[in-house]
């Protein structure tokens, strides 16, 4: 029975060798192959008689064969070990090996070492070409002139790249540990954090506008873009910010808005604007003496004056007008040019009284002579006045005004009307 289980044993103990898909080596107390799988073959190229009775270091590379040497002599000492080493396949390929090694003992003593190798060179590659993937986007990071955070699913800022110092003006290291949202001046966009933490709960990129302050109190604006990043199951990792500085374009676009707003002739805020500004006022309480008022103005025998001084004194008159007739209003006040000789006055908050004083100082000033191209003119100006009444439009307002001012003229012009008055 005890020859049966011995001769079992044996034969287990070889089919456990043969059959093994890695490496297995045994080897003399004097470095010599003994015994090899066909696992050798497989992972090395040799075959098993080309390997037996070589010097188990002839396998591996040159500059690895202290370590192999070290270990070696561990294992004779009789303690097992494991590490990551080169070896040499036969065509000249390197294979990266992960060996485990145990003493064999016998009677008491070692009488040989056994090993394994586990092939890990494709694991070995990929890792390196993952680190180097790795080494290649922080390069690029670190040189990149956009802001670039990474940020875990906890809200946290686990990088920041160089440029912040450059942007900014704070090192990097001010938001590493830090919330997304942090600023070194403490001011937090509220919309900004309502539209990351939809990010976060939907899993979807976004752009986004926001102004940040230099460390010298400088305004900036960045257009940040927001990725949220998976791994390779599928599964929410992380995310990325991407903020590229556009000041210079923000700028540009507020002088092109800006541009959008002003009369090209007269330099006065246009019919966009004044719609605008209405439709804004008109949307704000006012206390219960003070109103909101229009008032529509126009040059008395303007098309006279167009038509014999010519169109060039008719475009210096209307110049002049804006001046003048700004001049009289308060901060709050806005003059709008709507067209032609037509302009509209703007009193956010005023009452009837002072309504009435400034149309009478705008009409008095109006009066006064003008010097068109060196030539003394006199001219008389009309105008329509018209207070918001609940539940007004921007279009409704402006008709009562422009009926005023027809009134005006009709009762025969450098005069002012107030709808209100007549209105039934």
């Amino acid at each position: 029975m005890r020859e049966f289980l011995s001769e079992q044993s044996i034969e287990a103990l070889k089919s456990i060798i043969n059959y093994n898909p890695d490496a297995i080596f045994i080897v003399s107390n004097e470095g010599k192959i003994v015994e090899v799988n066909e696992g050798v073959t497989e992972c090395l190229g040799y075959n098993k008689e080309e390997i037996m009775g070589v010097s188990y270091k002839d396998l591996f590379c040159q500059h690895e064969l202290d370590l192999i040497k070290q270990f070696f002599g561990e294992v004779l000492k009789g303690a097992s070990c494991q590490y990551v080493t080169e070896a040499q396949h036969k065509n000249g390929d390197i294979v990266y090996l992960q060996i485990k090694q145990v003493p064999l003992f016998y009677e008491g003593k070692v009488n040989g070492v056994f090993g394994v190798g586990k092939n890990i060179t494709e694991q070995k590659k990929l890792l390196t070409a993952l680190k180097e993937s790795e080494e290649r986007y922080r390069l690029l990071a670190d040189n990149s002139l956009d802001l670039i955070q990474l940020i875990n699913l906890d809200g946290i800022v686990e990088y920041a790249s160089p440029s912040h110092k450059m942007v900014l003006g704070f090192d990097p290291k001010e938001y590493i540990g830090k919330w997304v949202f942090y600023n070194p001046n403490d001011e937090v966009d509220e919309e900004f954090r309502a539209v990351f933490m939809e990010m976060l709960l939907l899993q979807q990129p976004f752009t986004y506008e926001i102004q940040r302050q230099h460390e010298q109190g400088d305004p900036v604006w960045l257009e940040l873009k927001g990725t949220p990043m998976f791994d390779e199951h599928g599964n929410f990792k992380n995310m990325m910010l991407v903020g590229r500085e556009v000041t210079e374009r923000k700028k540009h676009q507020e002088q092109l808005e800006q541009l959008s707003y002003r009369d090209a002739l007269t330099g006065a805020p246009n019919r966009r604007f004044l719609t605008k500004m209405l439709n804004q006022v008109l949307n704000e309480e006012t206390t219960g003496v003070e109103q909101v008022a229009v008032m529509f103005a126009d040059l008395d025998h303007f098309k006279q004056i167009n038509d014999t001084l010519g169109h060039e004194a008719g475009d210096e008159l209307l110049r002049q007008f804006v001046k003048r007739a700004g001049a009289c209003l308060r901060k709050h006040e806005v003059l709008t040019r709507m067209g032609g000789d037509e302009f509209v006055f703007v009193l956010p908050r005023t009452t009837f009284s002072d309504t009435r004083v400034l149309a009478e100082n705008i009409l008095e000033q109006l009066q006064l002579p003008w010097n068109i191209g060196g030539q003394e003119l006199r001219t008389t100006s009309s105008i329509g006045i018209a207070f918001c009444e609940k539940g007004d439009t921007v279009k409704e307002l402006l008709q009562k005004a422009d009926a005023a001012l027809y009134l005006a003229k009709a009762e025969g012009k450098n005069t002012y009307r107030i709808f209100s008055f007549f209105h039934s």
